[in-house]
Order: structure tokens, then sequence, then C-alpha cells
């Protein structure tokens, strides 16, 4: 198996790069033919604020208490102590009681898990959830990552209490506290949090988060999910995203905007599915000279129209318009993709030429069909992406927690 190493002193430049890594196997498949942006972009449209690798809702939490925590130490402490080795450290202690808790059990959304003392993990929840917390308004950070935006905002207490308020972006937003709120925390402090620590969300923290989602997802998808328990029921329960968007858009259960980001979500997958198909034909025939995955790829080009949710309004240009940076190559390959699976006599030969070529473009050297880098190519066994569910199984865990806090099954 491959494997990525690097040397680096940065907390910056390692976080960068694990969030390259993150990206380069969303959802736990390789994207062999570079459509990964544009599956992340629908998922942004829906989904706002959920990555791939979150676990549970209740670090939405859990971050901003270990920063509410320094801001209360001692001034003289917390001159002595950089708020991003703080949280480091908390966090790791943390993450250490839960396993503990949990005892080590996988499947609980511990993060960390099978980490005993003093054993640690690269990604911290911190990093995990920092554009989350922003996007729900928890932690108006700006963008920043997490240390850059930690170390911006040490400043001497007694200028920062020289301030005077001047509304929401104040550093001292609750002029009741006994602190100053440096950090821009956007929720209040559960002062016992940590003695009743546990990944399920108290009725005001979930009564807050369900706010939070409805308002940033006013109208999107997320928003919906949140406001309409039994839709919620209809997502949770469908076989992954192609199945519930089905139900959704026949059952007329969305808003006319999120039912168009919907459909074209799921047409989009559909098609996409015909590629990887494609390409596992490909690899198929050229390493085992075998036929596997062809009645498939068969069944596919016969039916996906009908499929489709909407296979005369789809426009390639609408999926493209999500990823304006999108790279040449792969916006070319999108219409030239559509255009063959829309024509009245598509070839194998054309197939395989466009599916060739941007294998080629997207992993250059270590292109399997080009490149004849067949050996991870096992006899019947499938390769990179099929159907896209755009981080549904992360929204369900996220929004069940929410939903049992306030108390609806």
């Amino acid at each position: 198996m491959a494997q990525i190493g690097w040397i680096d002193f940065s907390p910056n430049h390692r976080d960068r790069v694990a969030a390259v890594l993150e990206m380069l196997k969303p959802e736990g498949v390789v994207d062999e033919l570079g459509i990964g942006s544009i599956r992340d972009a629908f998922a942004n449209q829906m989904f706002p604020g959920i990555s791939t690798i979150q676990t549970r809702a209740k670090y939405f939490f859990l971050v901003p208490y270990l920063l509410y925590e320094y801001q209360q130490l001692p001034a003289a402490k917390q001159r002595n102590t950089q708020p991003e080795k703080f949280l480091e450290s908390r966090e790791f202690e943390v993450m250490w009681q839960l396993a503990e808790k949990y005892e080590h059990k996988e499947g609980t959304g511990v993060i960390g898990i099978t980490k005993r003392r003093p054993e640690k993990i690269m990604r911290r929840p911190s990093a995990i959830y920092w554009n989350g917390l922003f996007v729900f308004d928890l932690i108006r950070h700006g963008g920043l990552g997490v240390n850059t935006f930690l170390r911006s905002r040490v400043v001497k207490a007694d200028s920062l209490a020289s301030q005077s308020l001047q509304g929401d972006d104040s550093p001292h937003d609750d002029v009741d506290a006994d602190y100053i709120n440096s950090f821009h925390l956007r929720l209040p402090y559960d002062k016992q949090w940590i003695e009743n620590l546990t990944l399920d969300l108290t009725p005001n923290e979930a009564k807050l988060f369900a706010d939070r989602i409805r308002t940033t997802g006013k109208d999107l998808l997320i928003g919906a999910l949140m406001r309409n328990n039994q839709l919620f029921k209809v997502f949770k329960n469908a076989e992954g995203f192609s199945a519930f968007a089905r139900i959704a858009v026949s059952q007329n259960l969305l808003s006319p905007e999120a039912t168009r980001t919907v459909i074209l979500a799921h047409d989009f997958s559909e098609v996409m599915y015909g590629a990887h198909c494609a390409y596992n034909c490909i690899l198929q025939r050229k390493k085992f000279s075998s036929t596997d995955y062809a009645d498939e790829w068969g069944d596919w080009i016969k039916t996906f129209s009908t499929r489709m949710l909407d296979y005369k309004g789809l426009d390639p240009e609408a999926v493209l318009s999500l990823t304006p940076n999108l790279r040449g190559h792969t916006r070319q390959f999108l219409m030239n993709w559509w255009n063959f699976v829309t024509s009245s006599a598509p070839s194998l030969q054309k197939r395989d030429e466009i599916i060739e070529a941007q294998e080629a473009a997207t992993k250059t050297y270590k292109a399997r069909i080009r490149q004849n880098k067949l050996d991870d190519v096992s006899e019947g066994e499938w390769i990179g992406l099929r159907f896209l569910d755009y981080r549904a199984r992360q929204v369900k865990t996220i929004l069940q927690d929410v939903y049992s806090g306030l108390g609806a099954n």
C-alpha cells in the first residue's frame, strides 16, 4: 500500500496537509476520475458545516467549552500559556476521558476511541469541527485556521477590558460574564460539562444547535431536515442519498430551491456512476480479459435516463457553476461524458477514450489504464466511487444527536 509522509515542524502546515489528505479520500473511497470537488460542492450546498470525518454533534460544544476554560484562566496564567497549547492539552485529556467512559468501543463516535494515555492522534476535534463552528456561528473566527485565530486573539487582558462594548463583534459579548470573550464564542458556557462528560447533547445544547442549523440552512436541505422531524425520519431510514432524493422529490417534501439542488445532485451521481462503471469495465478487461461489469454497464446505458429525476432538465453548466475553479480537463470530461451518454449511438471505443483521458489527466503517472499500473486491480472487485452519498451518513448522525437531545425519537 502506498503511503505519504512529510517532515514539517509547523502545526499550520500539518493541518493543511491533513486537510488535503482528507479530500483525497472522501467518504472512504479514492476519487479516481477527479469529480470529488464537484461532489463536495453539492454536499456544501445541502449540508454546510458537516464533513466526512465528524462523528457526533457534541464536539460542536466541547471545543468551545475548552476555549471558555482558557478565557477563564487568571490573567497571569493566560500570559504564560499559549491558547493553542492549552487547547491541544485539554483536547487530549477529554479524548482519553471519553475513550475510558465508552470503554474504548468502536462505533461510539469518540474521536480517538482506541487511544490510551498518553497516546495521541494527528487530527484533533478542533481541526475537524473548526469550519462547522464558523458555519453554525458558534465561533466567529472569520475563516482563519485554528492556531492562527487563537494567536491573533492573544492580547493583553487590560487592553481588552478597556474596550467598550461594540455589538456582536465585541470581544466582550456578555457584559455580565466574569471573563473577556476574546475568542468570539457564540454560545453559553455549561459550567457542569466536564462533570457530566458525555457525547449526548443536553436539552439546552440541542435547542441552540437546532436553531443554528435552521438559520444556517434556511432554504437548504439540512434546514428542512431540522425543521421537519418526519422528513428527517424519511432521510434517516433511506438506503443512501439517492433513495432519499427519489422519495423526497416524488412526494414533494422539499422547498423549490432545495428540490432543485437535490435533483441535480441525484442526477449527477447517476451520470457519474456510469463513468465509474465504465472505468471498472476497462480495468477488468485490460488485466484479466474479463467481461466483469460489462452487463452492469449495458443495463446502465440503456436505463439511466429513466432513473434520473429530471433527465431532460439536466444542465451540465449548472453542475459546473458550483465549482468555478474546477480543473479544465475535468470540465471538459463532464461535457464530453454527457454528450457521449446522450448520443444516439454511444460506442465502447469512444467511451474508453473519454475515461482513459480523464484518468490520465487526474492521476498522471499513477494512471492505471494508460500507465498500465494494474497491480492493485483484483478480479471482480470494484475500484473507485459508485453512487455519491454527499455526507448523508454523517448528517444522519449529527441530526439524530440533536433530535435525541430535544427528546424526539
